[in-house]
C-alpha cells in the first residue's frame, strides 16, 4: 500500500503541470456550463431574502441580473483555470479589473429595469413624463457608475489617481457654475416628478399665469393660456413659486353679490333672500353646506345681497356656463318678487336762494 501510495505520489510530482491544466480545464468547463444554473440559483436564494412579499420585484431582479451573474461565473472560470497554473499578481489583477466591470454592468442593468420602482412613480404619472425621468436618470447613473469603475481599474493598475480626481473635481465645477440655470431647471424638473403638485392636463394657477398643463419635461413645462397660447415655463420658476392645482379641487367656490334698489323694501329683500337660498337648496350641482345668502351691507348706491356657496362642478369651462344660468336664475328671482337692481348714481340737489 506504502508502495502505492508513492507511486501516485511521484506520478502526480512528475506530471503536476498536466495535472494542473487538467484540473483547470475541468474547472473553467464546470463553471461555464454551468454558469446560467449556479447564478440562477444564487440570486433565487437572494431575491426570495430580499423580496419576501413582492414576486414582481423578485423576479425583476433575477432576469436583470441573471445575464452580469452568469458572465461572471464565466471569468471566474477563466481565472481558476489559469491562476491554478500561474500565481501571478498580474492574474489577480486582470480577475478584480474584469470583477468590476461586470459588477457596474450589474447595477446599470438593474437600475436602468427598476428605477421606476426604486422611485416609487406611480402609474397615475404620465408615462411620457416617466419614460423621460427613467432615461435622464438613469443615462445620469450610468455616466457616474462608469466613471467610478474607471478610477478603480486605474487605480488597480498602479496609477495615481489623486492628480485625476482633483482635476476631475475642477471640471465640475467649472461646468456646474456655467450651466447653473440648466441645472436648477433639472432639479426643479425632479422636484415636480416627484412631487407630483400637477400632471399634465390639470388646469393650474402660478404667480403669472393660468393654464392648461400640456407637456412637462426635465427642462420646463408648457402651459396653454386661457388665450389659447402656449407658454413654455422654466421648472424652477414654478418650483420655486406658488402653484395652484384647480384641477385637484372637488368643488369650486360662488361668490356674488346682488346691488337692489334703496327703494326696496325689507320685505321684498326678504322675500328676495328666502327665494335664492330656496332654489339653491334644491340645486343638485350645489353643495349643501354651506349656503349663505345675507343681506350683507349698504353700499353708497345699492342694498347688497351677498351669495355664498360651492358648486360639484370644477371643469372651468363647464363653471363659468353654470355660474351664467344661475345668474340668470338669480335675476329672475329678484324681478319675480318685485325687486330692481341699482346701478351705480349720484344725486344732485340744487338749492334754491
Amino acid at each position: 500500500m506504502k508502495d502505492f501510495i508513492n507511486t501516485v505520489l511521484g506520478f502526480i510530482a512528475e506530471n503536476a503541470k498536466i495535472i494542473n491544466i487538467g484540473v483547470g480545464i475541468i474547472v473553467f468547463l464546470l463553471l461555464f456550463l454551468l454558469r446560467n444554473k449556479l447564478a440562477k440559483a444564487l440570486l433565487s436564494v437572494v431575491g426570495s431574502i430580499a423580496f419576501r412579499k413582492n414576486e414582481r420585484n423578485k423576479n425583476s431582479f433575477i432576469s436583470t441580473l441573471l445575464r452580469p451573474l452568469s458572465v461572471f461565473f464565466v471569468i471566474l472560470g477563466i481565472f481558476l483555470a489559469v491562476y491554478i497554473n500561474v500565481h501571478s499578481v498580474v492574474v489577480v489583477r486582470c480577475f478584480k479589473i474584469a470583477t468590476i466591470f461586470v459588477i457596474s454592468w450589474a447595477i446599470v442593468s438593474y437600475l436602468s429595469d427598476n428605477l421606476q420602482l426604486l422611485f416609487k412613480l406611480s402609474d397615475s404619472t404620465d408615462d411620457k413624463l416617466n419614460a423621460t425621468v427613467i432615461k435622464f436618470i438613469t443615462n445620469i447613473l450610468k455616466i457616474v457608475i462608469i466613471a467610478i469603475a474607471v478610477v478603480m481599474v486605474i487605480s488597480e493598475l498602479g496609477y495615481n489617481i489623486n492628480g485625476l480626481l482633483t482635476g476631475i473635481g475642477v471640471g465640475g465645477l467649472a461646468v456646474s457654475l456655467a450651466a447653473q440655470d440648466a441645472i436648477s431647471n433639472l432639479i426643479s424638473g425632479f422636484v415636480i416628478v416627484l412631487d407630483k403638485p400637477f400632471l399634465v392636463g390639470d388646469f393650474i394657477e402660478t404667480d403669472s399665469l393660468q393654464g392648461t398643463v400640456v407637456d412637462i419635461t426635465m427642462r420646463s413645462t408648457k402651459i396653454r393660456t386661457l388665450e389659447d397660447s402656449i407658454v413654455t415655463v422654466p421648472n424652477k420658476k414654478i418650483a420655486d413659486g406658488e402653484v395652484f392645482n384647480i384641477s385637484s379641487m372637488d368643488k369650486r367656490l360662488i361668490d356674488t353679490n346682488l346691488s337692489l334698489l334703496y327703494s326696496t323694501s325689507s320685505k321684498t329683500l326678504q322675500d328676495c333672500q328666502n327665494a335664492i337660498m330656496e332654489f339653491l337648496k334644491n340645486e343638485e350641482k350645489i353643495v349643501d353646506y354651506p349656503i349663505r345668502v345675507n343681506f350683507s351691507k349698504l353700499e353708497d348706491s345699492a342694498l347688497i345681497i351677498n351669495i355664498y356657496c360651492y358648486t360639484t362642478i370644477t371643469e372651468i369651462n363647464e363653471y363659468f356656463e353654470y355660474v351664467s344660468t344661475l345668474n340668470h336664475n338669480f335675476k329672475e328671482i329678484v324681478e319675480n318678487n318685485g325687486g330692481e337692481f341699482a346701478y351705480p348714481s349720484t344725486s344732485v340737489y340744487i338749492e334754491k336762494k
